[in-house]
């Protein structure tokens, strides 16, 4: 049914991913020196699809975090609605796991330490994350609580299947 916990836990999880498509991660702060100065420029966006500048320029697309967020909210809001299948929402929430550990390592480590030094622009920058990298484990932390209640919702269906 769809008025159980773990749909509540779902929902929230792909809200949350939802929301993380419009929240910046970090700024990025150029060092000169290895020292940053106050005059420095500062490139304001680093968010799910692109980072820009403070004149709004693209300076690199990051449309890979954006895919996985989307694929990882879509996959939330499907299996809410497979309620009647428990063991196929249970694979589900176990890949969807998998992508939002995608995302974040995406986010955290192969975008700055591999891409962004290649760009020119960002070969000597600074990144510093806002709170949304936390907001991204929340979403993961849903996912388990979800895999959990409907884990326990098998074991009790289970339980009183048996002959006695």
């Amino acid at each position: 049914m769809i008025q159980r916990k773990q749909t509540l836990y779902l929902f929230f999880a792909g809200l949350i991913t939802v929301i993380l498509l419009f929240i910046p991660f970090g700024t990025f702060f150029i060092e000169e020196f290895g020292i940053v100065s106050e005059q420095s420029q500062c490139f304001t966006e680093y968010n799910a699809f692109e980072i820009k500048n403070s004149e709004g320029i693209v300076i690199q697309n990051t449309i890979w975090n954006a895919v996985l967020l989307i694929v990882t909210s879509v996959l939330s809001f499907i299996t809410i609605f497979l309620y009647k299948n428990r063991k196929l929402q249970l694979r589900l929430i176990s890949i969807n796991m998998l992508v939002i550990l995608a995302t974040i390592v995406t986010i955290v480590y192969i975008y700055p330490n591999f891409v962004f030094p290649k760009n020119i622009n960002l070969a000597n920058a600074r990144l510093e994350y806002n709170y949304v990298i936390i907001i991204s484990f929340v979403s993961a932390l849903g996912l388990y609580f979800a895999k959990k209640a409907i884990m326990k919702d098998e074991s009790m269906v289970r339980s009183a299947d048996r002959l006695r």
